[in-house]
């Protein structure tokens, strides 16, 4: 069931309408029920699987703090539910890519190394038919956060069933944000009461990111599709426009879902993490990843930076727990070199970036531009001069195909294919007018706040522009929206 699907439109005001008839212990039940309603309305069998995860970390989480006192059997236990939460992801994430690039050391060491022609047939290769359960790497961290958390001290849900509520939580499910478990413990135990200005928020946040993804990402989209699928080399100027596309097709589309889920929880008054601060106006490396895809970020440096040594022990270890923890991140989104690569890269940006800083603060003149205006924005368009290229590698679906958009950007040949389709999907249109209407809300707000007249008369003309904007984007909505509901991206990870 996808956020921009009608059907989810008809589930969510029932589920919320239910929530606010409830209280207490059937409150909680009615969001288990409805989230594995949610989940299993894919594939029913991965609600089980869910549900057997779930309840081993709780029961786990139990046996851990009771045994506090016995360090060793406290640790036995935390490394098993280490074991049987990444055995699990490896099996479903990793396991042909495992097989297929062992098979592929064994060819080629056979082949080159032992000289006696051995070789292993591709389709020999044992691929097995794992289809990887929706959602997975994120309620997995989830689980590690709440055993290491617990194991370092905090009091684990007593309640089966709030801890369920946690694990399956439809608004945050398939592709986060990423919760910790003690916000939302409280967050569902005592809801934020429900009035005008969460209403208000709540809806904003969900007519933003339905806006975003339907009418800013997917058309994006389907003009980015067809270059990054090309076998052939295409025009430059379809390769940039392919590139700088994604930027703003993955930003959309993942904020938009976080902006959707968000809002979903606001509607029964609970409030999931921030994931996204305009991250593409970060002005280095480290910003970019403190504001995108924050609850990503922050579990990798509270579960894997700092737990390597973070920025101690010296500056090659720091060096390469940056690189390890940036490793470990293009790894989790997907199992292919290209992901793999992308974390590297990303890793040794951070390495790179992380030594400049530290020579501008040596060299007074270098300490002094970096103060100014220029040097921010210079700062702004190399990071996302980065961002973009990375991204390439990002989303193409192998190396190989990275290779051809590079390549494509520097031949400086062909006919600009993509021009016309890209003027008739709106895009150049729908996102100016979202940044301007952004503007305005965020320059505005505080101006009107402060304003007597505003005061007097805002239930006069609130309502009347709440309601104009809200049908504007659902007309635009309605005019860019593609025949069937389009996945998130992140739903792959």
């Amino acid at each position: 069931m996808i956020f921009s699907s009608l059907e989810y439109l008809i589930f969510l005001p029932l589920v919320v309408l239910l929530f606010w008839q409830l209280k207490g212990a059937a409150r909680t039940a009615l969001l288990v029920v409805s989230s594995f309603f949610f989940y299993m309305s894919w594939l029913p069998a991965y609600g089980i699987l869910l549900l057997i995860l779930s309840a081993a970390n709780w029961a786990l989480g139990l046996a851990i703090d009771r045994v506090r006192q016995s360090s060793s059997t406290s640790k036995a236990l935390l490394a098993a539910g280490l074991v049987l939460n990444l055995g699990c992801l490896c099996y479903y994430k990793y396991t042909n890519f495992f097989l297929e690039n062992i098979v592929a050391t064994i060819n080629s060491i056979s082949h080159t190394a032992l000289g006696f022609g051995l070789k292993i047939p591709a389709y020999e290769v044992p691929i097995l038919d794992v289809l990887l359960p929706l959602g997975i790497s994120f309620f997995v961290f989830e689980f590690i956060h709440y055993l290491v958390d617990v194991f370092k001290g905090s009091k684990p849900l007593s309640s089966l069933m709030e801890f369920l509520a946690f694990a399956a939580f439809f608004p945050s499910q398939i592709a986060g944000p990423i919760k910790r478990f003690q916000e939302f413990a409280e967050n569902i135990r005592a809801p934020q009461k429900m009035d005008l200005p969460l209403f208000n928020e709540a809806t904003g946040l969900i007519v933003q990111g339905l806006f975003k993804k339907v009418a800013i990402a997917d058309p994006i989209g389907a003009l980015v599709y067809p270059v990054y699928a090309s076998t052939t080399l295409v025009s430059s100027s379809d390769a940039l426009i392919a590139a700088i596309g994604f930027v703003v097709q993955v930003y959309c589309d993942f904020s938009g879902y976080t902006d959707i889920g968000r809002g979903s929880a606001l509607l029964m008054g609970i409030r999931l993490p921030e994931n996204f601060q305009l991250p593409y106006l970060a002005a280095d490396l480290a910003a970019f990843w403190r504001r995108w895809h924050i609850s990503l970020s922050s579990w990798l440096r509270d579960y894997i930076y700092i737990p390597l040594g973070g920025s101690k022990h010296g500056l090659l270890n720091n060096w390469r727990n940056l690189f390890l923890t940036m490793l470990a991140c293009g790894l989790w989104h997907g199992a292919n070199w290209h992901y793999v690569i992308f974390g590297c890269l990303q890793g040794v940006g951070l390495v790179v970036q992380k030594e400049w800083s530290e020579l501008c603060k040596r060299v007074p003149a270098l300490s002094a531009f970096g103060k100014s205006s220029l040097a921010h924005w210079l700062g702004v368009f190399g990071t996302m001069l980065f961002i973009t290229a990375t991204f390439v590698v990002f989303r193409a679906p192998d190396m190989p195909a990275a290779g051809r958009i590079f390549a494509s950007m520097v031949n400086f040949t062909g006919a600009c294919e993509l021009y016309s389709p890209l003027l008739k999907s709106g895009v150049l249109v729908f996102l100016p007018l979202y940044f301007a209407c952004w503007q305005i809300r965020e320059r505005g707000a505080a101006f009107l706040e402060n304003s007597r007249i505003w005061q007097s008369s805002r239930v006069f003309f609130e309502m009347p522009m709440r309601l104009a904007v809200l049908t504007a984007s659902a007309l635009i909505m309605l005019a860019a929206t593609p025949q069937e509901a389009v996945p998130f991206v992140y739903f792959q990870f």
